[in-house]
Formats: structure tokens, sequence, C-alpha cells
């Protein structure tokens, strides 16, 4: 009969526990930061600089696939760290927790492969292997006090964007283009103002589907808008594994400047023509307008 009583009080116990594990488990936000369900920091992103924009998630969604809420302390060490996907149902909104004091808040949006290194807010850094798009940035202070913070953000353009526009066609046999590039930089500091700090060796694949007549690059300029690119364009047939070269160009001294768009129109597959290209600052995206001519 103990023994009977024993496994019954057993089995209650056990069955509580299971049942006070499982409510615990259920209270947890799916926020890996540290957040619980109460927050006294609400964000959401308003606007994009120079794009056409309203402020439901579905025009978000039109501007970017990714998005990462970054806090870091006083004392420069990030503390919060969120990444969204364009199909999450918050997409451009975050909530925090946060202890009273002084931050630094840091948010990116772009639609690359992965989401940049971001430990340190002065050398946020994407890499070949996560992409290079079109990238916004929002950097500013954040004091949290008694009361919440509410705060509705507008994103700047971080980028330059060089469009490639050949006169001639892809050669038939290419099943790839390479377009690599130095001059730029992949890695900005947020706390100066999103500027490019090191110079990178970036490159962009196009696989030819359609057989495209338009290609087209970024790159973070470094402080002063003064930089100039030197890219290699190859086109290749064959696996990465086991790649022929079809054929290359190479053009020096595209200008870039952020928030701009520099056009190159020109030969890029046929070697007699190779080094003839006109060159333009678009103002597509800013209201200013260069024209660079090389080798007319």
């Amino acid at each position: 009969m103990k023994n009977k009583c024993f496994s019954y009080v057993l089995a209650c116990v056990c069955g509580l526990v299971l049942c006070m594990a499982s409510c615990e488990k259920m209270t947890v936000s799916k926020d890996d930061s540290g957040n619980s369900g109460d927050a006294n920091v609400h964000l959401s992103i308003s606007s994009f600089e120079q794009t056409p924009f309203s402020t439901t998630r579905a025009a978000v969604s039109e501007v970017c696939s990714r998005i990462s809420f970054l806090i870091y302390d006083s004392n420069g060490t990030r503390i919060r760290k969120e990444d969204q996907l364009v199909e999450d149902d918050d997409f451009g909104y975050a909530s925090f927790m946060l202890a009273k004091g002084r931050y630094f808040l840091v948010v990116t949006a772009h639609s690359g492969e992965g989401n940049p290194t971001s430990t340190n807010a002065q050398r946020i850094a994407f890499t070949n292997k996560t992409g290079f798009t079109d990238t916004f940035l929002y950097a500013d202070s954040l004091t949290v006090g008694d009361t919440d913070v509410e705060r509705s953000l507008v994103l700047k353009r971080i980028v330059a964007m060089v469009r490639f526009i050949p006169y001639d066609d892809v050669p038939a046999q290419a099943d790839s283009i390479r377009f690599y590039y130095t001059g730029g930089s992949g890695t900005f500091n947020a706390v100066a103002g999103g500027w490019g700090v090191v110079n990178s060796e970036q490159v962009q694949w196009y696989g030819l589907t359609h057989r495209e007549k338009k290609f087209e690059i970024y790159t973070i300029p470094h402080e002063g808008d003064d930089d100039h690119l030197k890219v290699m364009v190859n086109t290749y047939c064959g696996e990465k594994s086991d790649l022929v070269i079809v054929s290359e160009c190479e053009i020096e001294g595209i200008p870039v400047k952020r928030n701009h768009i520099t056009t190159c129109r020109g030969y890029l597959f046929s070697p007699v023509y190779q080094q003839k290209f006109n060159i333009t600052i678009d103002d597509v995206w800013d209201n200013d307008s260069i024209v660079f001519n090389i080798n007319e």
C-alpha cells in the first residue's frame, strides 16, 4: 500500500514539474536578444532616404529583405541584436527592455545573403559571402529614462551603385559573369555616419539565365566621396570548380559617390572596343548630376 501511495505522489510531482516547465517555456519571447515580453523601447522604420515609400510593412519589404536592430552600451559593447527577415511578422519593428542609461542605436537594412558582422559599431562589415546590395543605415544615441521610448526611424542610404549597360552581347558560350572591384569599402563606421573604413576587394557574380543587358554592383564610399573603382569583368563557362575564362575587361577610374548611380555604357565583352566607355553619375538617387567620359 505504501508503494502505491508513493508511486501516486511521485507521478503527481512529476506532472506538476512538467506543467511548470511547459508554462515557463510558453512565456519566453521569441526574441533571442535577452528581451522578455515587457519592453520600454519601441522602434519602427518610417521611411528610407530617396525611396518612394509609405509606412506599411509591405513597403518596407520592397526596399530590403533583411533588417538588423543593434544596441551598444556607453562602452561600445553590443548588448542587443535582433536580425529580421522579410517574412517575419514584425519586419521593420522591434522592442527592447533596457535599463536606464545612455546607449547607441544602429539599424541596418539591406538585401544581402546574410547579415553584416556588427560586434563593433565602428567596423560593421559586409563580405563577399553576405553580398553587397542597396544598404540603409540609422545610427544615433538613445537615452532610456523613467518613461518608454518610442522612435520612428528614417534610414539613409550609405552606398553608391555602378550600373553597367553593355553595347555588345554577352558571349553565347558564357554561363556567368564576375565583377571584381577595388577602391570602395564593404565595411563602414556607423558612429561616424556610415562611411567606408577599409579598402575592400569586392566581388559580385551573375548567373546568365536570361542574357541580361544590365548589371549592378554596390560599394560603400569613403568619407569625402572621392573614390574611384577599378573593375575587372570576366565571363566564364563551366562549373565554379572548373571555370574557363571566355572574356575579360578591365575598367579603371570609375567615380562613385554615396547615394548616386554611376552608369557605364560601353563594350564589355568585345576586346577591340573594351577601352571605350561613357561614364555618367546620375541624379536618380540625389539631386546632383556629374558626367565623366573615358576615352571618348
